[in-house]
């Protein structure tokens, strides 16, 4: 886990070997799929629930199961919507391994919206948005490595990943991140 740890915090400061080390480990993958799954249990803490009603209640293992699913689904279908627009509407290189390796490593930082939200409790959009600003920074950088776009077009297509997610979030009726 301390290799896990020592690549999330270079991939925070937006350091290249973290991205590099994504690009050829496939071992990545599971340790993305962690931290989507640690991060969003300690998303539901931060955001008011109780950890012994969460594992003690039927209501509480429902409501884990609920948010692992969607944090599953959301992790993999942004990162196909991320790849879909690098690849056929900037013309780039990249595999969807790799997008889903950095989404899952850029995922923590949406730990950002619990701060956000104690400090601006009237505004949950502005807690959002201010909480997935850095998320989508770590993406737009992974994505420059993976496909060699300039920082501006890569930061196209991870929010338009965003905006992709939000449009197929509505038309399901999945609301949330």
């Amino acid at each position: 886990m301390g290799e896990t740890l020592r690549r999330l915090l270079q991939a925070v400061r937006f350091e290249r070997d973290a991205f590099v080390w994504m690009d050829f480990e496939d071992r990545a993958t599971g340790d993305a799929l962690v931290l989507v799954a640690v991060t969003r249990v300690l998303i539901l803490l931060g955001l008011g629930s109780r950890l012994l009603g969460l594992v003690t209640s039927i209501s509480g293992l429902e409501l884990i199961l609920a948010s692992m699913i969607n944090a599953a689904i959301f992790w993999l279908g942004y990162s196909a919507l991320v790849l879909a627009i690098t690849k056929f509407l900037l013309g780039a290189d990249g595999t969807y391994a790799t997008i889903l390796r950095i989404t899952g490593f850029a995922y923590p930082t949406l730990l950002l919206v619990i701060f956000t939200v104690r400090v601006f409790p009237s505004n949950g959009v502005l807690a959002l948005v201010l909480g997935a600003l850095w998320f989508l920074a770590i993406v737009a950088h992974g994505v420059r490595y993976v496909s060699g776009l300039p920082l501006a077009r890569a930061g196209l297509a991870a929010g338009g990943g965003l905006v992709g997610w939000i449009v197929v979030a509505a038309i399901f009726g999945r609301g949330y991140i």
